[in-house]
């Protein structure tokens, strides 16, 4: 079963954040430093589910390693480097079993590699992922991501250290991430690839994870094409929508 893990949004600098977020409703905590890749992060979870504000210490190991295929660098630097909605990260219990199943599917597999970043507090996080696709994609499949740890475990842990807390905007859950696409295929190819049941319309494909949607709309001509144009977060108080950073989000009740 496959799940929405988190949103990865590149920013300015993730520590400033935190209280920029506070100011909507959000709770949002420093993460730590990717030492390898030269990013570091701010974090915003709606139950298991976050959203990684990420941002920039060394250009040149982010340059370094967006040369492997199909990482968040990677994309980061097809999109030359702008800031907002880079990427999804869905969660899998089974990464070895989809590396080959997506490899039979004639997939370029890379992974799964264990990695691991130093939390503020000394403490160092571990997980593995794994990056596939094809030379030829107009939208990046999402990377995959193994937690060391059972979910619960995580959650439990996550919030005696404060990093899951409540936010005043209400009991927030990430409900959509809508996409901008040219041709829906990519949609069917998704549904087929993650087993995901879906609704289909006119112009939309709706599929449905088990913790949230992964819509697709054609006829978003304002909008850039094959990629995010916006998060919805259900559970709020308070219906608005926010720009950060070039990105959209939307609360609704």
């Amino acid at each position: 079963m496959y799940k929405l893990d988190h949103i990865v949004h590149f920013v300015d600098k993730p520590e400033q954040l935190v209280e920029e977020t506070k100011k909507i409703g959000l709770h949002t905590v420093e993460g730590g430093k990717h030492e390898i890749w030269g990013t570091y992060n701010s974090l915003c979870y709606f139950g298991l589910s976050y959203i990684e504000f990420i941002g920039i210490f060394d250009k040149e190991l982010v340059e370094k390693s967006a040369l492997e295929p199909y990482t968040l660098h990677a994309s980061f630097i097809k999109r030359n480097q702008q800031n907002g909605f880079t990427r999804l990260a869905i969660r899998t219990n089974e990464i070895e079993k989809d590396a080959e199943k997506f490899r039979a599917a004639g997939l370029e597999v890379y992974g799964p590699d264990t990695f691991s970043r130093t939390r503020p507090d000394g403490t160092v996080l571990t997980w593995k992922l794994l990056h596939f696709g094809k030379k030829i994609l107009p939208l990046d499949y999402p990377f995959f991501i193994q937690w060391e740890g059972a979910d619960e475990e995580r959650y439990n842990e996550l919030e005696k250290s404060g990093t899951i807390a409540e936010h005043s905007l209400g009991n927030l859950k990430v409900e959509e991430i809508s996409y901008a696409v040219e041709d829906l295929s990519v949609a069917k190819e998704w549904a087929e690839l993650f087993h995901f049941e879906f609704e289909e319309g006119d112009s939309f494909i709706k599929l449905n994870a088990p913790n949230c949607i992964f819509g697709f709309y054609q006829n978003q001509k304002e909008k850039q094409q094959n990629e995010i144009f916006e998060v919805t977060i259900s559970g709020a108080n308070e219906e608005k929508v926010v720009v950060i950073e070039k990105a959209y989000y939307k609360f609704i009740k």
